[in-house]
């Protein structure tokens, strides 16, 4: 896979309130942009399962096979041991960056991973690494979510993931902000 570490819009605090309550009135004060470029730990937790998925930046011109299209495709991978080890490692000694619950009560939890050397880990870890084959190809979108299959299965309904949730920064938006 050709998957890269990204810069990112995510929800502010007042994005994250947005979030819960699913208002639609979003304005320049709901997001941040942050300023390097990382993968993310992403877990999902519904009536007490936890699903973990790996986002990170997708080239625009691969075809991707989904579990679910949207604006951020999820993408099936046989599972790692080095990127789980990753996770377990990560989310261990720091705290999300985002944590949310919206109106469908389920959590949205990403850790940013900030250090260059973890994401050039994962960058090699999952280079050589073949996306499972599924039911739809479809045209790639900017970021995928990568859930492994004993994960995929763990939530019988893939949960809605709110649209705000995280978002690749455009080259627009990085120039707008060095103004």
């Amino acid at each position: 896979m050709q998957l890269k570490p990204f810069k990112a819009v995510l929800p502010t605090t007042t994005g994250q309130t947005k979030i819960q309550t699913a208002a639609t009135n979003w304005d320049s004060q709901d997001t941040m942009m942050t300023t390097e470029a990382s993968y993310y730990w992403y877990e999902l937790t519904l009536n007490g399962v936890h699903q973990w998925r790996l986002i990170g930046s997708w080239p625009v011109d691969q075809t991707v096979t989904t579990m679910v299209p949207g604006m951020i495709n999820t993408v099936l991978y046989p599972q790692q041991p080095v990127i789980e080890m990753l996770i377990d490692d990560w989310v261990g000694h720091f705290a999300p960056v985002v944590e949310v619950t919206d109106t469908a009560h389920v959590t949205h939890r990403l850790w940013q991973i900030t250090e260059s050397e973890v994401n050039t880990d994962i960058t090699t870890a999952m280079a050589p690494v073949t996306p499972q084959k599924t039911w739809l190809t479809t045209v790639s979108t900017p970021l995928v979510m990568l859930v492994s299959t004993s994960e995929w299965q763990k939530l019988a309904t893939a949960p809605v993931i709110p649209e705000q949730l995280i978002a690749l920064a455009t080259t627009s938006q990085l120039t707008s902000r060095d103004c």
